[in-house]
Protein backbone atom coordinates (compact mmCIF):
# COMPACT_ATOMS: atom_id res chain seq x y z
CA UNK A 1 0.00 0.00 0.00
CA UNK A 2 1.51 3.18 -0.98
CA UNK A 3 2.60 5.93 1.73
CA UNK A 4 0.24 9.25 1.39
CA UNK A 5 2.03 12.70 1.45
CA UNK A 6 2.99 13.41 5.61
CA UNK A 7 2.18 16.93 5.14
CA UNK A 8 -1.69 18.84 5.03
CA UNK A 9 -0.80 19.39 0.98
CA UNK A 10 0.72 17.36 -1.43
CA UNK A 11 3.72 18.47 -1.97
CA UNK A 12 4.59 16.82 -5.24
CA UNK A 13 1.92 18.65 -6.64
CA UNK A 14 3.91 22.05 -6.45
CA UNK A 15 6.46 23.57 -8.50
CA UNK A 16 6.36 26.35 -6.86
CA UNK A 17 7.78 26.03 -3.08
CA UNK A 18 6.54 29.28 -1.54
CA UNK A 19 2.80 28.81 -2.92
CA UNK A 20 3.32 24.95 -1.18
CA UNK A 21 4.32 26.93 2.16
CA UNK A 22 1.37 29.39 1.94
CA UNK A 23 -1.08 26.04 1.23
CA UNK A 24 0.65 24.39 4.03
CA UNK A 25 0.18 27.31 6.23
CA UNK A 26 -3.26 27.56 5.94
CA UNK A 27 -3.89 23.90 6.07
CA UNK A 28 -2.21 24.30 9.41
CA UNK A 29 -4.33 26.51 10.46
CA UNK A 30 -7.40 25.01 9.64
CA UNK A 31 -6.25 22.11 11.28
CA UNK A 32 -4.57 23.46 14.33
CA UNK A 33 -6.43 26.82 15.39
CA UNK A 34 -3.01 27.63 17.61
CA UNK A 35 -0.39 26.62 15.06
CA UNK A 36 1.38 30.05 14.24
CA UNK A 37 4.76 31.24 12.58
CA UNK A 38 6.27 31.55 16.31
CA UNK A 39 5.31 27.92 16.54
CA UNK A 40 6.90 26.91 12.93
CA UNK A 41 10.26 28.79 13.90
CA UNK A 42 10.19 27.03 17.42
CA UNK A 43 9.49 23.72 16.12
CA UNK A 44 12.10 24.23 13.24
CA UNK A 45 15.10 26.14 15.88
CA UNK A 46 14.69 29.68 13.89
CA UNK A 47 15.20 32.17 16.32
CA UNK A 48 13.19 34.52 14.12
CA UNK A 49 9.26 34.25 14.95
CA UNK A 50 8.20 35.30 11.18
CA UNK A 51 11.11 33.72 9.29
CA UNK A 52 8.54 31.59 7.61
CA UNK A 53 6.74 34.63 6.63
CA UNK A 54 9.29 35.89 5.27
CA UNK A 55 9.98 32.72 3.26
CA UNK A 56 6.47 32.63 2.08
CA UNK A 57 6.47 36.07 1.11
CA UNK A 58 9.99 35.65 -1.65
CA UNK A 59 11.41 38.41 0.72
CA UNK A 60 13.83 35.78 2.41
CA UNK A 61 15.26 32.68 0.49
CA UNK A 62 15.94 29.86 2.10
CA UNK A 63 19.81 28.54 2.32
CA UNK A 64 21.65 25.35 3.24
CA UNK A 65 22.11 26.26 6.23
CA UNK A 66 18.29 27.17 6.40
CA UNK A 67 16.95 24.33 4.59
CA UNK A 68 17.29 21.83 7.04
CA UNK A 69 15.59 23.34 9.87
CA UNK A 70 12.85 24.33 7.43
CA UNK A 71 12.60 20.38 6.58
CA UNK A 72 12.31 19.65 9.69
CA UNK A 73 9.61 22.38 10.29
CA UNK A 74 7.26 21.22 7.90
CA UNK A 75 8.38 17.29 9.04
CA UNK A 76 9.06 16.18 5.76
CA UNK A 77 9.86 12.44 5.18
CA UNK A 78 13.07 11.66 3.22
CA UNK A 79 11.15 11.28 -0.06
CA UNK A 80 10.05 14.74 0.67
CA UNK A 81 13.03 16.59 1.55
CA UNK A 82 14.59 15.68 -1.39
CA UNK A 83 12.00 16.64 -3.78
CA UNK A 84 11.77 20.05 -1.88
CA UNK A 85 15.37 20.78 -1.58
CA UNK A 86 15.35 20.29 -5.65
CA UNK A 87 12.05 22.49 -5.85
CA UNK A 88 13.83 25.26 -3.54
CA UNK A 89 17.07 24.71 -5.92
CA UNK A 90 14.29 25.09 -9.01
CA UNK A 91 12.76 28.43 -7.98
CA UNK A 92 16.07 30.13 -6.49
CA UNK A 93 18.19 29.32 -9.34
CA UNK A 94 20.38 31.36 -10.57
CA UNK A 95 20.74 30.76 -14.49
CA UNK A 96 18.69 28.90 -17.01
CA UNK A 97 21.10 25.60 -17.13
CA UNK A 98 20.68 25.19 -13.17
CA UNK A 99 17.25 25.90 -13.22
CA UNK A 100 16.80 23.05 -15.99
CA UNK A 101 19.24 20.49 -13.63
CA UNK A 102 17.31 21.07 -10.74
CA UNK A 103 14.08 20.37 -12.81
CA UNK A 104 15.40 17.22 -14.37
CA UNK A 105 15.86 16.07 -10.91
CA UNK A 106 12.65 17.01 -10.28
CA UNK A 107 11.37 15.09 -13.28
CA UNK A 108 12.73 11.99 -11.53
CA UNK A 109 10.65 11.50 -8.94
CA UNK A 110 8.54 8.83 -9.20
CA UNK A 111 5.63 10.54 -7.14
CA UNK A 112 5.72 13.81 -9.49
CA UNK A 113 5.32 12.03 -12.78
CA UNK A 114 2.34 10.53 -11.40
CA UNK A 115 0.66 13.79 -10.44
CA UNK A 116 1.77 14.79 -14.27
CA UNK A 117 2.53 12.09 -16.51
CA UNK A 118 2.66 14.00 -19.88
CA UNK A 119 5.26 16.20 -18.41
CA UNK A 120 8.33 13.90 -19.01
CA UNK A 121 7.26 13.64 -22.56
CA UNK A 122 6.82 17.36 -23.08
CA UNK A 123 10.53 17.97 -21.98
CA UNK A 124 11.66 15.43 -24.15
CA UNK A 125 9.91 16.71 -26.96
CA UNK A 126 11.73 20.24 -26.64
CA UNK A 127 14.96 18.34 -25.89
CA UNK A 128 15.85 17.82 -29.65
CA UNK A 129 15.27 20.00 -32.78
CA UNK A 130 13.83 16.76 -35.19
CA UNK A 131 10.64 15.79 -33.50
CA UNK A 132 8.86 18.61 -34.84
CA UNK A 133 10.75 18.57 -38.24
CA UNK A 134 9.78 14.40 -38.24
CA UNK A 135 5.82 15.87 -37.66
CA UNK A 136 6.12 17.58 -40.76
CA UNK A 137 7.81 14.75 -42.59
CA UNK A 138 5.45 11.98 -42.02
CA UNK A 139 2.86 13.51 -44.24
CA UNK A 140 5.33 13.74 -47.36
CA UNK A 141 3.59 11.96 -50.11
CA UNK A 142 6.38 10.29 -50.59
CA UNK A 143 7.16 8.74 -47.35
CA UNK A 144 7.17 4.98 -47.31
CA UNK A 145 6.07 4.79 -43.69
CA UNK A 146 9.76 3.97 -42.76
CA UNK A 147 12.15 5.11 -39.68
CA UNK A 148 15.02 4.83 -42.24
CA UNK A 149 13.04 7.06 -44.88
CA UNK A 150 12.82 9.88 -42.66
CA UNK A 151 16.03 9.46 -40.91
CA UNK A 152 17.77 9.65 -44.71
CA UNK A 153 15.89 12.62 -45.03
CA UNK A 154 16.96 14.73 -42.40
CA UNK A 155 19.90 16.96 -42.18
CA UNK A 156 22.05 16.50 -40.35
CA UNK A 157 21.15 12.78 -40.39
CA UNK A 158 20.02 10.43 -37.53
CA UNK A 159 19.01 7.26 -36.89
CA UNK A 160 16.15 4.86 -37.28
CA UNK A 161 15.96 4.05 -33.55
CA UNK A 162 15.58 7.36 -32.92
CA UNK A 163 13.00 8.33 -35.67
CA UNK A 164 11.47 5.30 -34.28
CA UNK A 165 11.07 6.61 -30.89
CA UNK A 166 10.65 10.29 -31.82
CA UNK A 167 7.27 8.69 -33.48
CA UNK A 168 6.71 7.11 -30.27
CA UNK A 169 6.60 10.39 -28.31
CA UNK A 170 4.77 12.16 -30.94
CA UNK A 171 2.08 9.81 -30.97
CA UNK A 172 1.83 9.87 -27.11
CA UNK A 173 1.67 13.75 -27.24
CA UNK A 174 -1.46 13.18 -29.39
CA UNK A 175 0.87 15.32 -31.93
CA UNK A 176 0.11 12.56 -34.57
CA UNK A 177 -2.16 9.52 -34.84
CA UNK A 178 -2.62 6.33 -37.45
CA UNK A 179 -4.87 6.91 -39.93
CA UNK A 180 -7.34 3.88 -41.10
CA UNK A 181 -4.87 3.51 -43.97
CA UNK A 182 -1.90 2.64 -41.42
CA UNK A 183 -0.10 6.01 -42.40
CA UNK A 184 0.32 8.80 -40.00
CA UNK A 185 -1.91 12.19 -39.62
CA UNK A 186 -0.97 15.70 -37.33
CA UNK A 187 -3.28 16.74 -34.88
CA UNK A 188 -3.40 20.20 -33.87
CA UNK A 189 -2.53 19.29 -30.33
CA UNK A 190 -0.29 21.96 -28.48
CA UNK A 191 2.43 21.35 -25.58
CA UNK A 192 0.41 23.15 -22.81
CA UNK A 193 2.18 23.73 -19.50
CA UNK A 194 2.63 26.31 -16.75
CA UNK A 195 4.90 28.82 -16.78
CA UNK A 196 7.90 27.52 -14.96
CA UNK A 197 8.10 24.96 -16.99
CA UNK A 198 7.40 26.16 -20.18
CA UNK A 199 10.59 28.58 -19.82
CA UNK A 200 12.61 25.77 -19.49
CA UNK A 201 11.98 23.51 -21.32
CA UNK A 202 11.72 26.42 -24.63
CA UNK A 203 14.67 28.03 -24.09
CA UNK A 204 16.40 24.48 -24.27
CA UNK A 205 14.49 23.76 -27.12
CA UNK A 206 15.88 27.30 -28.59
CA UNK A 207 19.59 26.40 -27.57
CA UNK A 208 19.32 23.52 -29.33
CA UNK A 209 18.68 25.31 -32.43
CA UNK A 210 21.02 27.37 -31.98
CA UNK A 211 23.37 24.28 -32.21
CA UNK A 212 21.79 22.88 -34.95
CA UNK A 213 22.37 26.13 -36.77
CA UNK A 214 26.18 26.24 -36.80
CA UNK A 215 25.95 22.50 -38.02
CA UNK A 216 23.62 23.42 -40.58
CA UNK A 217 26.24 26.28 -41.71
CA UNK A 218 29.54 23.47 -42.22
CA UNK A 219 27.31 20.78 -44.23
CA UNK A 220 25.21 22.59 -46.17
CA UNK A 221 25.89 24.37 -49.51
CA UNK A 222 25.15 28.61 -49.60
CA UNK A 223 22.68 27.86 -52.35
CA UNK A 224 20.54 26.20 -49.87
CA UNK A 225 20.93 28.35 -46.90
CA UNK A 226 20.08 31.90 -46.35
CA UNK A 227 21.77 33.44 -43.32
CA UNK A 228 22.50 36.61 -42.64
CA UNK A 229 22.23 39.26 -39.64
CA UNK A 230 21.94 43.06 -39.12
CA UNK A 231 23.56 45.42 -36.49
CA UNK A 232 21.98 48.09 -36.07
CA UNK A 233 22.43 51.50 -33.99
CA UNK A 234 18.91 52.40 -33.26
CA UNK A 235 16.75 54.49 -30.57
CA UNK A 236 16.09 52.49 -27.23
CA UNK A 237 11.93 53.05 -28.46
CA UNK A 238 12.30 51.20 -31.23
CA UNK A 239 12.98 48.11 -29.68
CA UNK A 240 9.29 47.00 -29.18
CA UNK A 241 8.36 48.12 -32.70
CA UNK A 242 11.12 45.97 -34.22
CA UNK A 243 10.11 43.06 -31.95
CA UNK A 244 6.18 43.29 -33.14
CA UNK A 245 7.52 43.38 -36.73
CA UNK A 246 9.43 40.05 -36.20
CA UNK A 247 5.96 38.63 -34.78
CA UNK A 248 3.76 39.96 -37.97
CA UNK A 249 6.46 38.18 -40.13
CA UNK A 250 6.36 35.53 -38.51
CA UNK A 251 2.50 35.36 -38.88
CA UNK A 252 2.69 35.94 -42.76
CA UNK A 253 4.93 33.08 -42.98
CA UNK A 254 2.68 30.94 -41.24
CA UNK A 255 -0.32 31.78 -43.41
CA UNK A 256 1.30 31.43 -46.45
CA UNK A 257 2.34 27.84 -46.29
CA UNK A 258 -0.82 26.75 -44.67
CA UNK A 259 -1.83 25.05 -47.25
CA UNK A 260 0.96 22.78 -47.74
CA UNK A 261 -0.56 19.76 -46.48
CA UNK A 262 2.13 17.92 -48.57
CA UNK A 263 5.58 18.71 -48.06
CA UNK A 264 7.73 17.93 -49.78
CA UNK A 265 10.64 19.97 -47.82
CA UNK A 266 11.09 20.40 -43.97
CA UNK A 267 12.79 24.16 -43.49
CA UNK A 268 13.41 25.76 -40.13
CA UNK A 269 13.40 29.39 -40.00
CA UNK A 270 15.08 30.91 -37.07
CA UNK A 271 14.30 35.00 -36.38
CA UNK A 272 16.70 36.39 -33.80
CA UNK A 273 16.57 40.10 -32.44
CA UNK A 274 18.41 41.02 -29.27
CA UNK A 275 20.34 44.12 -28.05
CA UNK A 276 24.07 43.73 -28.28
CA UNK A 277 24.68 47.49 -26.31
CA UNK A 278 22.92 49.13 -23.33
CA UNK A 279 21.31 52.65 -23.59
CA UNK A 280 23.13 55.38 -22.26
CA UNK A 281 21.00 55.84 -19.32
CA UNK A 282 21.58 51.99 -18.28
CA UNK A 283 25.76 52.89 -18.66
CA UNK A 284 25.33 55.54 -16.31
CA UNK A 285 23.23 53.93 -13.46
Amino acid sequence: MARGPTTPVNLFSYLDYRAFLRDWYAAMKRTQRAFSFRAFALRAGFTSPNFLKLVMDGARNLTEKSLPKFMIGLRLNKQEQEFFRNLVGFNQAADTAERDRYYQRLLSSRKYNELRPIERQQYEYYAAWYHPVIRELVTAPDFDGTPTWIANRLNPAITPAQVEKSLGLLEQLGFLQRTSEGRWAQTSTLVSTGAEVRSVMLLNYHRNLLDLTKTILDITPASERDVSALTLGIAKERLPMLKRKVQEFRQEILKLVANDTAPELVVQLNLQLFPVSRAAAEDAS
